[in-house]
């Protein structure tokens, strides 16, 4: 790789050795994301805010030389100082870890359990009693004797309301029928009222009788 010293020890960090010897030779992908990674890393140890190093990022992303990658990274310390700062932070991650599993393993001295226990899950609530004989017997709908034939008399109030409405209407249009014309025009709204009230008529009578004779 042009530009980078080979790396072989685990997790070391790329080298700019190449960047600083050959200012004016240009940057391949590899040599951009080698300085990319070596910004975040200082960005991780806090050598580089997150608005510093958001900025370099972008300016190795762009940049066309090695001397434009070596300019990012000149006043940051060398990979090896970076990489034991990163050792040294890791190693006191590890620590606290560890700290922490061996004091929530540890049982305390009242015998209670570590607060990290996982708590039983609650109880149901109990299932509602069930409902008396009289309470559900006393929900359904009670029918006397009389609703069915006040349901019927109100519908036969509204079929005479309709034909009434209907015969009034056919016998204005007879009479301008009659008005207009010179002859004397045939009565034929008797029609439409005559059967429909013989019908209606005798549903009526029907119910009344029924009705009397209901007890």
């Amino acid at each position: 790789m042009v530009g980078l010293a080979p790396c072989t020890r685990p997790r070391c960090l790329p080298s700019v050795e190449g960047m600083v010897r050959h200012p004016t030779m240009r940057a391949s992908d590899v040599d951009r994301e080698a300085a990319v990674t070596l910004l975040r890393e200082h960005h991780l140890v806090g050598r580089l805010t997150l608005a510093e190093f958001n900025e370099r990022m972008g300016a190795a992303i762009a940049a066309v030389t090695l001397g434009d990658l070596a300019r990012l990274i000149s006043d940051l310390p060398p990979p090896e100082h970076l990489e034991a700062d990163v050792e040294v932070i890791r190693a006191r991650m590890a620590y606290e870890e560890a700290r922490t599993r061996a004091a929530l393993a540890r049982p305390s001295a009242s015998g209670v359990e570590p607060a990290t226990s996982v708590l039983p899950a609650m109880p149901l609530s109990p299932p509602l009693p069930p409902v008396p004989a009289e309470v559900r017997w006393s929900a359904a709908p009670v029918r006397r004797p009389g609703d069915g034939w006040a349901t019927a008399a109100r519908g036969l109030r509204a079929a005479w309301t309709v034909l009434n409405a209907v015969t009034a209407l056919n016998v204005v249009i007879w009479l301008l029928v009659a008005v207009a014309g010179t002859g004397v025009v045939y009565f034929w709204p008797v029609w439409v009222y005559g059967p429909a009230a013989a019908v209606l008529g005798s549903i009526q009578m029907i119910m009344w009788r029924h009705g009397r004779a209901a007890p």
